[in-house]
């Protein structure tokens, strides 16, 4: 009888540089200076209901924040850009990601 084990992978907990160096080391942008933009951190999984427009239903994913608003989920459809006022949070980001699959018996 097959069963499913959590699998977990590690993703990191971002980074605390705050410029972008070029290939040479010097400091080419200035990042921002907060990694929480409007109560979402980048990693942080949540339900995204969008009522209209070209990403209309219901997504559950991962989420890259950006400090506009507009936030990008990665969904295992593929990637879309939700409001941040059309997010629910489910899990806050730990530098972790939890997922199941089969148990592999021979």
């Amino acid at each position: 009888m097959p069963r499913q084990v959590q699998v977990v992978t590690a993703t990191g907990r971002g980074s605390y540089a705050r410029t972008t160096p070029d290939r040479y080391g010097f400091p080419r942008l200035a990042r921002a200076r907060q990694k929480r933009h409007h109560g979402f951190a980048t990693g942080d999984l949540v339900h995204a209901s969008v009522s209209k427009g070209k990403w209309a239903g219901t997504w559950t994913g991962r989420i890259s924040v950006r400090a506009s608003g507009k936030h990008s989920l990665s969904t295992p459809v593929g990637r879309c850009t939700v409001s941040h006022r059309n997010l629910r949070l489910l899990q806050r980001a730990d530098g972790y990601a939890y997922s199941y699959r089969q148990e592999v018996t021979e």
